[in-house]
């Protein structure tokens, strides 16, 4: 399996992803258009891919992760 495929997302996949990240942008004042609203999506898709499956699990996630990194 390559690397492209394996990142890969469905339609359904895209909105938990983009839904988490824009509602992140929108609680942290980031701008989803930055280089910090780049990173946050690429931290959101690996979350997604090692099993947070729903806006709320990577939501919670991407908390977790920012309060370690205060």
């Amino acid at each position: 399996m390559s690397f492209l495929s394996d990142m890969a997302l469905n339609q359904s996949e895209i909105e938990v992803v983009c839904g988490a990240l824009e509602e992140w942008c929108k609680e942290t004042r980031i701008a989803l258009d930055s280089a910090d609203g780049r990173d946050a999506a690429t931290v959101m898709l690996g979350l997604y891919k090692t099993g947070h499956a729903t806006k709320g699990s990577i939501l919670e996630a991407m908390r977790r992760v920012a309060g370690e990194c205060v």
